[in-house]
């Protein structure tokens, strides 16, 4: 087919162009410097995407949520390029996790960073912004780009294409360096103008991008950092760094006692706190705390077991238990009610009952009815005896507000949240966030029959509760325990892609079931029957033993 297309932009401009037009020769006639891709028919697309047909084109700005992820992107790959123009084309970059609205990154070879580089790093960066190159997406053949990501000794980028059964592939270039990235890239670097880079002694680099319109000051939290680093070195240890790596276990059937050690870990962080609340037994009261999805449940009850193993009988209490009625629940600005922030929970009652079971008195705990919106005081009446131990969990557990009844001396404040330690490759990491997503839409549909799509719309409004009275809270912690297991995509994207593939392309959720697709395409399914009962994995696929 040849002649002219019709364009239609959705400021209600309409343009004719050839057929095989790239997209990126649209950006002169969108006539705003803050557009960052375009969407072509409901699907964003990257620059060198070639139109056959009529199309209806939308604008994607750097605060539109999918237009934040390719900003990052597109600043991740200057980022790359400008440490390879500084120290050489075969230098090793490690994009390794997200930490406090930036991305931690190490370079290998440099177990101590001077400030020097980190200004001639960022230097480039801005010749590279300002020079406002190209980032052209090209089609690879397999055998091109496993030849050039093993010349360039990326193993784990050679395991994952040979993993797939694709005959080609997208890749980027920019000035001469070639990548894969799992999100769609800006059509140059001149729009990436605000970033900052910020020394983390010894060795890492946090690259932070703009949060509405602003790069934030970054604020450092050593424990987080901890954790991630604490199970990555595990998993290091036993081989494990990359998607490429599981898969390779899968594939010569050792993935079955690769289970059994990352569960393991996960109980040995659990016995270790048990342990030390065993030899200070001045700790009367757990508070475990975490964002949705974190595994707050059965890290609560797991390490009850563990302490009853030390002969410490435990009461655990859910703070969902403690919401206010609802007629005297917050609103949002759209009047709906909003459940996720600290006011939403009847501080005073649970401060007060928290309060007398360490006095000792007897106390009956109310259970919230969902339905009817009030709370309910059906139970038997409880008393906190001389060898138990309170283990409390909840969205906002461990807030001074929530405990402030309670000395310093007696609780210990646990923030947890699944951080992943295998990445896809060492240039793409797997969001915290994303895999919480997976984990939330997966029991969403298995325990309340909701479809992806409810779960989309549900976490998008939670995300912003979540950043605004969640994460503040890990800086209160005593301790941070990672719950994710490096095993778990494989076994969630049995129960995850299917709901994916149900958004349709005329949701406003395509973009994102697009791209966990994408990611979770690198991992080789994993058999549910092979996670074991205790696990809190079962927490989200069912069949948990604390059920």
């Amino acid at each position: 087919m040849n002649g002219n297309l019709k364009i239609s932009f959705e400021d209600g401009r309409s343009f004719d162009v050839v057929y095989g037009t790239k997209v990126r020769d649209l950006f002169d006639l969108v006539g705003n410097d803050e557009v960052i891709a375009l969407r072509i028919n409901g699907a964003a697309v990257h620059a060198d995407y070639e139109l056959i047909e009529d199309s209806k084109v939308s604008f994607i700005n750097m605060n539109d949520r999918n237009g934040s992820k390719i900003y990052m992107a597109g600043l991740k790959y200057v980022y790359i390029k400008a440490i390879k123009d500084v120290l050489g084309p075969k230098t090793v970059i490690n994009i390794k996790h997200s930490l406090d609205k930036g991305l931690y990154t190490t370079i290998e070879g440099y177990d101590k960073v001077e400030k020097s580089l980190i200004g001639l790093i960022k230097k480039r960066m801005t010749e590279i912004i300002d020079s406002d190159m190209a980032i052209n997406a090209i089609n690879v053949s397999k055998d091109d780009v496993l030849e050039y990501v093993l010349d360039n000794g990326e193993y784990e980028k050679a395991l994952n294409y040979t993993y797939k059964t694709n005959d080609s592939f997208t890749m980027y270039e920019l000035d001469g360096e070639y990548n894969y990235f799992y999100d769609i890239l800006p059509a140059s670097t001149g729009i990436l103008k605000k970033f900052d880079l910020k020394l983390l002694k010894p060795n890492g680099i946090v690259l932070a991008y703009p949060i509405n319109g602003v790069v934030p000051k970054y604020n450092p939290a050593p424990k987080v950092l901890a954790s991630f680093q604490a199970y990555e070195d595990r998993l290091k240890s036993i081989g494990v760094k990359y998607a490429g790596d599981l898969n390779k276990l899968i594939v010569d059937s050792k993935i079955r006692d690769f289970i059994q050690i990352n569960e393991i870990l996960y109980d040995e962080n659990l016995n270790n706190i048990a342990q030390m609340i065993n030899k200070d037994r001045n700790i009367r009261a757990i508070f475990i705390s975490g964002p949705s999805s974190s595994g707050k449940t059965t890290t609560s009850k797991k390490l009850a077991l563990f302490l009853n193993s030390f002969g410490l009988d435990t009461l655990v209490l859910s703070t969902d238990d403690y919401f206010v009625e609802r007629e005297d629940s917050p609103r949002k600005a759209d009047g709906s009610y909003e459940f996720e922030i600290i006011d939403a929970l009847d501080i005073k009652l649970f401060n007060s009952q928290i309060r007398d079971l360490l006095d000792g008195k007897e106390v009956v705990i109310p259970t919230f009815n969902f339905i009817t919106g009030k709370k309910e005081y059906k139970r038997k009446p409880v008393k906190l005896l001389k060898n138990q131990i309170l283990v409390v969990e909840g969205l906002h557990a461990i807030s001074e507000k929530m405990n402030s009844a309670i000395d310093k001396k007696n609780k210990l404040k646990l923030y947890i949240s699944p951080f992943m330690p295998v990445a896809l490759d060492r240039h793409n990491h797997i969001k915290t966030t994303d895999l919480r997503l997976i984990r939330r839409m997966v029991r969403d549909y298995n325990h309340r029959g909701y479809s992806a799509e409810q779960t989309l719309t549900n976490w998008m409004g939670m995300r912003h509760s979540e950043e605004t009275y969640v994460y503040p809270y890990q800086r209160e912690a005593d301790i941070v325990i990672n719950t994710s297991l490096a095993y778990e995509v494989g076994v969630l994207r049995t129960y995850a892609v299917p709901l994916l593939y149900s958004i349709s392309r005329e949701s406003e959720f395509y973009e994102e079931a697009v791209r966990i697709l994408k990611f979770m395409k690198c991992f080789i399914n994993i058999p549910s029957e092979l996670v074991p009962e205790k696990s809190v994995l079962r927490e989200f696929i069912g069949n948990s033993y604390f059920e």
